[in-house]
């Protein structure tokens, strides 16, 4: 921009120059006549070629190009197949160790339930109990009164010896009926040598009624 306004000063400078110059050519009396032709086309030679070198200078206005909507590429679905269930493998370091299982089952009871016993009558309970799981008892092991009527026996009994899983074992109790008749039931269950119990009780239920005395007949 100051490039062109400083061509347009020049051109004006010469126009102003020739203005003047086309002023003074009016001839006084008593001077003699000078040609200004062949000055005035000199001057106009240069004024026309200063315009030309101005404008081959001055760089025309380019117009841009207005800007193309351009379409999106379409895209092309791709069907993605549903992932299989997959079953995920836990692997363990080290040694595996077998878990033992404490396990008890009945077999055979030498009192069996509903017996009547008199008020205070002393009897042997026998059970007979079958190692079903996986672990060894031990001599350690223990039967254990649980809960109901304990018929004057001791809390814990110790089985005494060792008793392989698939073996049996007869634990003996001496019991007492209570002094009052009625209904009871005595539960026990198998623990180890810490006191952890068996999820298999065993029980005896029984009855005390007094003795019915025969009436004499005539």
């Amino acid at each position: 921009m100051s490039h062109k306004k400083r061509t347009l000063s020049l051109i004006g400078v010469w126009l102003s120059f020739l203005w003047l110059a086309a002023c003074s050519s009016t001839p006084a009396t008593n001077t003699p006549t000078v040609d200004m032709d062949p000055f005035r086309t000199q001057v106009a030679a240069t004024v026309l070629a200063q315009v030309t070198q101005a404008l081959a200078l001055t760089p025309s206005a380019t117009s841009l190009p207005s800007p193309s909507a351009t379409s999106l590429p379409t895209l092309t679905p791709y069907l993605t197949a549903s992932p299989s269930p997959s079953v995920a493998v836990i692997r363990s370091s080290g040694t595996a160790t077998a878990v033992t299982v404490n396990q008890a089952q009945w077999v055979a009871q030498s009192i069996a339930d509903g017996t009547v016993f008199t008020p205070g009558q002393t009897f042997t309970m026998i059970w007979t109990l079958k190692n079903s799981g996986t672990s060894t008892w031990t001599a350690g092991y223990l039967l254990r009164f649980y809960s109901g009527q304990s018929f004057g026996a001791p809390k814990e009994i110790s089985i005494g010896r060792q008793v392989l899983p698939g073996d049996q074992i007869e634990i003996s109790i001496q019991m007492k009926a209570p002094t009052t008749t009625g209904s009871y039931q005595s539960n026990w269950v198998m623990s180890n040598e810490n006191r952890s119990n068996f999820k298999e009780p065993v029980y005896l239920n029984i009855k005390v009624a007094t003795a019915v005395t025969p009436s004499p007949t005539s």
